[in-house]
């Protein structure tokens, strides 16, 4: 794939591309969004996040540890090398938007994975058996709660942006973190386009356990 021209101009029915990123701002966005969920012990205080300094080797290093203890499965299930965007999602490329295929999203999403079937299809309740006994999958749940905090949603100010992958610039593109911010987005506040993200892309992508094609 020859993407010496991405920064030049963006591909016709692909996303906006703003600029190149990098895999420290990539975990710094990631780490942003799960901070509630990093595991214990937990770092003692927000400085990673709320003074982060991508120049602080220190920093970045930290992050990422964080980062790999909650998500490392995923990042492991990852290409070695790929190259980072920050992206715009214009609204004619939410068709072609798919939630990372684990299970107990299948019926959420009318087992499409589809982003844009999930407001037919999220059910309050449902729950899943884990090897610990049931849990709950609380998808519906959790996009109602954080539907009002994106009412103002803005990509050009919001600091809450999607993680993507994709094998191409012009999609389809999978959502491996900031599943139910996309949910909550379409199905409450469709008008909030475009959406940002960071975009991970590698033609071998499509041999990922979490590509959708």
């Amino acid at each position: 794939m020859d993407r010496s021209r991405l920064l030049e101009h963006t591909t016709i029915g692909a996303v906006q591309i703003i600029r190149q990123s990098s895999f420290d701002e990539l975990v710094l966005v990631w780490v942003r969004s799960e901070w509630e969920r990093v595991p214990e012990p937990g770092p003692p205080d927000r400085h990673l996040i709320d003074e982060s300094d991508l120049s602080d080797p220190a920093q970045n290093a930290e992050r990422g540890e964080l980062l790999r203890q909650d998500r490392g499965k995923i990042l492991d299930g990852l290409p070695g090398s790929y190259e980072l965007y920050l992206v715009d999602i214009e609204k004619d490329d939410l068709s072609k938007l798919d939630i990372v295929p684990v299970f107990d999203w299948y019926l959420d999403t009318g087992r499409t994975f589809r982003v844009i079937d999930t407001p037919a299809h999220l059910r309050a309740g449902r729950g899943y058996l884990w090897t610990t006994g049931p849990k709950a999958a609380g998808h519906r749940e959790k996009v109602d709660e954080i539907a009002p905090s994106l009412a103002d949603y803005d990509a050009t100010t919001t600091d809450e942006l999607l993680v993507l992958i994709a094998a191409d610039v012009a999609g389809p593109y999978v959502i491996i973190d900031g599943t139910h911010r996309s949910a909550a987005l379409y199905r409450h506040h469709l008008t909030n386009t475009p959406w940002r993200a960071i975009l991970a892309l590698a033609d071998d992508m499509a041999r990922s356990m979490w590509h959708i094609d």
